[in-house]
């Protein structure tokens, strides 16, 4: 229970307390978030190309990094020209400047606005730095068709270039072309056409530089990206692990499915360079654009179901809708749409994509605020993530000028979630622990209860059993010698009365105290036999199976096969108990001729007492309307148990019942040879 005088911590405090545990691996994850991604093959800034011509003849690479192709390209709407036709006389005029990185969706030409489809030819002309002998240009994500001229030599193509979407082949890639320029001056011919995306245009600058810079980044970028795809495997693997060893740990099975999702998408996608394409052979252009996509919009609904797993009081189930509607309408329109029309939805679900983000961020607020379990390592793995896609998407649009951020946002929020959930994992084994150690201190209680309970009800029936002898002895050694000697005066007096008219009263008290006489022995020796067998010590089966046989006319036979010369066994009381009642139940319900009784102790290891009849069974005494169980049974199971003894009633094979008792022997008898001891007619 919560002290109510102890001190409440600030949200800062318990912000810091639920971190501690790894400090060192979220400082170094933020050092890595912060660091540039791509080093010395960061692009120059502050140089752009003015109504077609960008002078880059002050530009030194080694100190400035790769040159962007930036600025005001020369467009030339809904004409694919070949360097050829824009050196005829009289050369063709261009409808505009077209500023890149950027689309030509909206932009004004001959008084009307373009759409995002159609097809262009954008022109750059170069003036190099001196030492510009071999070059490398960077064409990347175009998402469309283009082919690419240097100096009137074809350097780049990609996908098939076309005047409508049937002619056309779209496809996304990273292009690396190799330039040797002549001479100072260098002109790019670039023919674009769409007829497939939101928007046509360069979404991405151009990068030019000697070569090794540009070809360092993409090495590192794949490098970062098999790193980043290998912890997402082992992660997947890991809690996927957890979900198949308890299928009660959802959060796990929904963690691996989003780290699946993400693995997926960050393979197939621009943010790796598409480093899926190393391995597997290339795709088919639309499936190379919609996997990424499809597992982009799979992301939503795992990660809510994650978090709703985690903390189902806090975050709203009517979000899981709305994240489930949004990846149910892309999947409704990828075949039926045009592919323009999917693009503008993606747009759309990104930013409904963020709306949720932020969502997480301040629910998950609400959570550390409250001190809930992992709450602050998802708070901050979100909040990464939050800002790892505001950077990208304002660098996207251009707003900003900063490298793409999402892998290591990604990386960042998985490490979290990973940790939250160790954690929480960690707390329900700690707690597993601790109730396991308090059962065991129960079940240790509760077997020295249990053991105290056997002493006492052992005790109970030892006292039982003194009693029954000391009220037999008693009743022997002074009822039944007074009923006796009442017994034999009352026979003298018979014969002194004899031919009187007394003499028929005299002969009934005599009668009357013989039976009584008769009784009160027979009461006695119910209780504890005065006669017993002086090698064991309890009653004795002998005096047991002559009174059932001289009391019912049954054929009772014993046979004992002992181990010891003198059995030291304290449970022979409580078998002389056991065989009594199934005498007595076999000589009432079972409708035998012959009960054989057999006590057997081949070793020291226990002693076995048997009780078989001949008569109907349990089965057929069922039929006939006599019980099979009762108080009597229950009390041989209850006796046998005090002393650990394994009982067992069953039919035997050729009719009849058979009761079989083996209880524990004393360890410390010593052995002798064995001896069969028949009954003795004298007692």
């Amino acid at each position: 229970m919560m002290n109510r005088n102890a001190p409440r911590l600030s949200f800062p405090t318990r912000m810091l307390r639920a971190f501690h545990p790894v400090p060192l691996l979220v400082v170094l994850l933020v050092s890595v978030f912060i660091l540039p991604p791509y080093g010395p093959a960061r692009a120059a800034d502050g140089l752009q190309a003015e109504d077609g011509v960008l002078d880059l003849r002050g530009f030194d690479p080694e100190t400035m990094g790769p040159a962007r192709l930036d600025g005001a390209w020369e467009f030339y709407w809904d004409r694919l020209l070949t360097p050829q036709d824009l050196a005829a006389n009289p050369a063709p005029s261009p409808s505009g400047l077209l500023s890149l990185p950027g689309t030509w969706r909206g932009m004004p030409v001959d008084g009307e606005r373009l759409g995002g489809t159609g097809q262009a030819t954008l022109r750059l002309r170069l003036r190099l730095w001196p030492e510009a002998n071999t070059l490398t240009l960077r064409l990347f994500d175009i998402p469309m068709a283009y082919r690419l001229w240097a100096n009137g030599q074809l350097v780049a193509m990609n996908g098939v270039v076309g005047t409508d979407a049937d002619s056309e082949t779209p496809l996304r890639s990273l292009v690396l072309a190799t330039i040797t320029p002549e001479g100072e001056n260098l002109e790019l011919v670039l023919q674009i056409s769409n007829h497939h995306f939101r928007a046509g245009g360069v979404p991405e600058g151009l990068l030019l530089a000697p070569p090794g810079p540009l070809e360092t980044e993409r090495d590192r970028t794949w490098t970062f990206s098999y790193f980043f795809a290998g912890c997402l495997l082992i992660t997947l693997l890991y809690h996927l692990f957890l979900f198949h060893l308890d299928r009660k740990q959802v959060s796990a099975g929904y963690f691996s499915g989003f780290c699946l999702c993400i693995l997926c998408f960050c393979m197939t996608s621009n943010t790796s360079f598409w480093a899926i394409r190393r391995f597997l052979p290339p795709l088919p252009p639309q499936w190379s654009e919609y996997v990424p996509l499809f597992f982009y919009m799979a992301c939503a609904p795992m990660l809510f179901r994650f978090y709703y797993s985690l903390y189902p009081k806090v975050f709203h189930p009517a979000v899981r809708h709305l994240v489930d509607l949004r990846f149910a309408i892309f999947l409704l329109l990828l075949p039926i749409a045009p592919d323009h029309r999917i693009s503008e939805y993606i747009a759309f679900s990104i930013l409904v994509g963020l709306g949720c983000a932020i969502y997480y961020v301040v629910r998950l607020c609400s959570c550390a605020r409250r001190g809930m379990n992992g709450a602050g390592l998802l708070l901050l793995g979100s909040a990464a993530s939050l800002l790892a896609s505001l950077n990208d998407g304002l660098s996207h649009i251009k707003h900003i000028n900063t490298p793409y951020l999402i892998e290591f946002g990604m990386l960042f929020l998985i490490v979290t979630q990973s940790l939250a959930l160790a954690k929480r994992f960690s707390h329900a084994f700690a707690s597993v622990g601790k109730l396991s150690g308090e059962l065991e201190r129960k079940n240790q209680s509760l077997l020295a209860e249990m053991e105290e309970r056997n002493r006492l009800e052992q005790e109970v029936i030892n006292i039982s059993e003194e009693e029954r002898r000391r009220i037999s002895h008693e009743l022997h050694d002074g009822l039944c010698q007074k009923l006796t000697g009442a017994r034999l005066r009352a026979s003298i007096l018979s014969k002194r009365l004899a031919g009187t008219d007394d003499s028929t009263t005299m002969d009934s008290l005599a009668a009357l105290l013989d039976a009584s006489t008769d009784d009160a022995y027979r009461t006695s020796r119910g209780l504890w036999p005065v006669e017993h067998d002086p090698a064991m010590p309890g009653p004795s089966l002998d005096d047991l199976a002559r009174r059932i046989a001289k009391d019912t006319g049954i054929d009772v036979r014993l046979e004992m096969r002992r181990h010891c010369g003198r059995c030291t066994n304290p449970n022979m009381r409580t078998l002389y108990r056991i065989a009594q009642e199934a005498l007595t139940n076999a000589a009432k319900h079972a409708q035998a001729h012959t009960i054989r009784v057999t006590l057997r102790c081949p070793a020291q290891d226990g002693v076995i007492l048997t009780v078989r009849d001949d008569g109907i069974g349990r089965t057929a005494s069922a039929r006939q309307g006599a019980r099979t169980g009762g108080l009597g049974l229950g009390i041989m199971a209850h006796r046998a148990g005090v002393i650990h003894a394994k009982l067992t009633i069953e039919d035997a094979p050729q009719g009849g019942t058979i009761v079989t008792c083996a209880a524990p022997c004393d360890k410390h008898a010593s052995p002798s040879a064995t001896r069969r001891t028949p009954p003795d007619a004298s007692r």
